[in-house]
């Protein structure tokens, strides 16, 4: 059971103190040069050097990657490959069959999102991605208004954030192989390294939400301070490790059930990924329109005491799904037996009737 996601969170944090030093020096501008010339490396990069890994078109690793997904070193080794064959064996080698392109379907996507099971990890992920991405828009102005910082210390500010979720990232993903070889002894099942384990009768929504609840309770804790801290203009070391709490808290509840869903639809991760993306950028949108204006008319500590309240509330969410999480799957894979069973019968009747 590997854990990823939570190096999605860092970015956000350590992103703004990158701008900070180029936007103080260099002027607002130079961060969208930055982004663009970074981007470019990047996209560089994974064109060279970068594998296939989707297990639709390479499985296991197995099967050669072809057309538009090779790398260009991938290619390269290939067609080095090949010639060494023609040279061994004085024959051409056969050209495999032509594979399909499939396009991407969007409807795949909010079929998860329809999902029972899914779409309630949905509103709960993205909910508590709205928490983190609140405190991150609204730094700049609270923070201008509280400490009269310039442009180079307001980026300097989110480092504390960014090492809570760095932390996260590093730690939990430990923390999730340890409970789950815990629940795998008590159940009786063999883990076998590198092999995908069947997840049918196994508490795997147990395994995560047990990790979540801490940093849960570490997120509502910390948004409390964050605003209290503000409000009051303690010395910035307080909001800075009301930052760090939240980062480790939340980056840890958001990535763990991110992780989940991914469980859920290993057959198919890119759109359980897209599900994902969906909900927290529609609801972390949303909430980093409404911080500043909540705190104006509410002032900083009771802005972020009512979404810590919000959080109090939403903690319902992991204890409901660890008691129903395993029964939901188990209906939805039964609806879908049932389904391919009754379309099989259907195809044997019409292929009678032809006959």
């Amino acid at each position: 059971m590997g854990y990823a996601g939570a190096g999605i969170l860092v970015g956000p944090a350590f992103g703004p103190t990158i701008g900070g030093i180029l936007s103080q020096y260099l002027g607002w501008r130079s961060t969208f040069w930055f982004l663009a010339i970074y981007s470019g490396i990047l996209l560089v990069l994974f064109g060279l050097f970068f594998p296939e890994t989707c297990r639709k078109v390479v499985g296991n690793g197995s099967i050669p990657a072809r057309g538009v997904n090779q790398s260009v070193l991938s290619w390269w080794q290939h067609r080095k490959l090949a010639g060494q064959s023609l040279d061994d064996i004085g024959r051409k080698e056969t050209k495999p069959a032509r594979q399909k392109i499939a396009f991407p379907n969007p409807l795949t996507t909010l079929k998860i999102v329809a999902e029972k099971e899914s779409g309630i990890i949905l509103f709960y992920n993205g909910l508590f991605f709205t928490g983190m991405m609140t405190t991150v828009s609204g730094v700049p102005v609270l923070f201008r208004q509280a400490y009269n910082l310039n442009e180079l210390h307001l980026g300097l500010c989110f480092i504390a954030n960014g090492m809570g979720s760095l932390i996260s990232s590093i730690s939990m993903g430990y923390v999730v192989d340890w409970n789950f070889r815990r629940h795998a002894k008590k159940v009786g099942m063999t883990i076998t390294k590198g092999k995908q384990q069947d997840l049918s009768n196994f508490p795997i929504e147990r395994v995560r939400f047990e990790i979540v609840i801490p940093g849960h309770i570490m997120g509502v804790l910390g948004l409390v301070m964050f605003g209290w801290t503000v409000k009051y203009q303690t010395h910035i070391a307080g909001p800075e490790i009301a930052l760090f709490i939240i980062g480790l808290g939340v980056s840890s509840a958001y990535s763990l059930s991110n992780g989940l869903l991914i469980d859920l639809h290993r057959d198919q991760p890119a759109a359980a990924t897209a599900a994902v993306n969906f909900a927290r950028c529609l609801m972390s949108a949303g909430g980093s329109a409404a911080i500043i204006p909540m705190c104006n008319a509410m002032n900083p500590g009771w802005a972020f005491t009512f979404m810590a309240l919000v959080y109090v509330i939403l903690i319902i969410v992991p204890f409901w799904v660890m008691r129903d999480g395993m029964r939901w799957r188990q209906d939805r894979e039964e609806t879908k037996r049932r389904s391919a069973e009754k379309k099989e019968r259907e195809r044997q009747d019409a292929e009678g009737l032809q006959d």
